[in-house]
């Protein structure tokens, strides 16, 4: 196995001679990649140099008073800041120029930067024990940083995090999944971790619009983002490289790409050392060798990510979401519905009962009504008889409960309109030359 990623290495190493310029660095130092335009760079602890072409003046001393850094750009300007925020460097072609008058923040690690009107701007972030979600931008007249103002309640706003996915397009800025707290769990032992949920900013309104949720098989913090790659963001670790559009909800998979170097990339302070230069096609990155200066190396984006995609849904868009929980809602009621509507024969009559009493014979009712009292019990057929006058004899009181229980049926039947039959015998079981009656449910 050893053999084997040696091997790698020194072919991946072969490979960058081909295509661009090679660099030895020491390991474990400041380093980081950027892309300018059409070069890219190499900021070292006290020099910047440029590895993608033999340019003149470089590399050269670029007096920076900062450590850890991140770099913002589009096809014009380009800043280069404290990754926690307050310094901020303007970057041209031939070097840096320092625009503010402040210091560094330590209260925005990791946030999502971006360019908003030529403005530098930076959403989430964490420090000083806290993480962010909050916009901040530059101000280059006052030369220092300020609050952007958001309408958008704190509940209608996305969770703080950090290491966040995202991109800004035409005046709309999109959040993805980063690690932050979820107040959902009640188990505050289990709130930290990655919230995977999409929102989409919009500067004309100044509001959020949740887009929805999903689950990206990533962990927290053995991936990194390459942020403006298509417009979209190029999400790599050691076991999968994907691009993600938030704006579109499509998440790209390169199923070819050679991730088993991966893990050779140089990482420090909780950066890996990549930049992608797309006049060039391809990534600057900083490969870790054993025994010997780590080297900054040129790979081709074919031969990296390969050919072959994988189109797929990033998210349950909230809308749908939306109808999945009122459909479920829906289904529910009707099922509370049907129960509540599937009322026993009994209920039914209860219901209807003073009506009933103003329709029928006094005697009907009062059978009607010991049956209704009874229900779901059988009475004997001989406990009907008190309802009629005592001078009755036997066979008449039989005739009479009999011509009752007629009517009784007849009436539900064809004046409320009940499923017959209404009314179930049996015989007694202690006693079987009783009958014994019931209304049916």
């Amino acid at each position: 196995m050893h053999n084997q990623k040696l091997f790698i290495l020194v072919l991946i190493s072969f490979c960058g001679t081909l295509f661009g310029q090679t660099l030895n660095v020491e390991k474990n130092d400041y380093h980081f990649l950027f892309t300018f335009k059409s070069d890219s760079y190499l900021i070292s602890r006290d020099s910047i140099f440029c590895v993608s072409n033999n340019k003149e003046g470089f590399p050269k001393p670029h007096n920076l008073s900062i450590n850890d850094f991140k770099f913002i750009s589009d096809d014009s300007i380009g800043y280069l800041k404290n990754r926690s925020g307050g310094v901020v460097y303007s970057f041209n072609e031939n070097g840096f120029n320092r625009l503010d008058k402040s210091f560094e923040f330590k209260t925005q690690n990791f946030s999502y930067s971006f360019l908003h009107d030529n403005k530098l701007m930076d959403f989430g972030g964490y420090g000083l024990f806290t993480f962010k979600n909050i916009i901040t931008f530059f101000d280059i007249d006052k030369r220092e940083t300020d609050l952007f103002p958001q309408k958008s309640s704190y509940e209608n706003s996305p969770y703080p995090r950090h290491k966040m996915i995202g991109h800004y397009i035409d005046g709309e800025l999109f959040i993805g999944p980063g690690y932050g707290i979820n107040f959902n769990q009640e188990d505050p032992l289990k709130n930290y971790g990655l919230i995977f949920d999409y929102w989409k900013f919009s500067f004309e309104t100044s509001t959020w619009k949740k887009l929805g949720e999903g689950n990206i098989d990533i962990i927290f913090p053995t991936y990194f983002t390459i942020d403006n790659y298509n417009q979209n963001t190029l999400i790599i670790d050691n076991h999968h490289v994907f691009e993600v559009d938030i704006k579109n909800n499509i998440i790209i998979t390169y199923p070819d790409a050679k991730i088993n170097f991966v893990e050779s990339l140089n990482k420090s302070y909780d950066e890996y050392k990549i930049t992608y230069n797309k006049s060039k096609d391809g990534f600057y990155m900083i490969l870790d060798k054993i025994d010997h200066p780590s080297e900054v190396i040129f790979i081709s984006r074919e031969d990296f990510l390969g050919n072959k995609k994988e189109f797929s849904s990033l998210y349950i868009e909230d809308n749908y979401f939306l109808y999945y929980v009122l459909g479920g809602i829906l289904f529910i009621g009707l099922i509370v519905f049907y129960v509540k509507s599937k009322k026993t024969t009994s209920k039914k009559i209860e219901s209807n009962i003073k009506t009933i009493r103003n329709e029928i014979k006094l005697e009907d009712f009062r059978i009607l009504k010991r049956f209704v009292d009874a229900s779901p019990n059988y009475i004997n057929y001989s406990e009907l008889f008190d309802v009629f006058p005592d001078h009755y004899g036997y066979e008449s009181l039989q005739k009479k409960t009999r011509h009752s229980i007629t009517n009784i049926e007849e009436y539900l039947v064809h004046k409320m309109k009940f499923k017959p039959p209404i009314f179930e015998y049996r015989r007694n079981i202690e006693d079987k030359r009783e009958k014994q009656i019931r209304i049916k449910n």
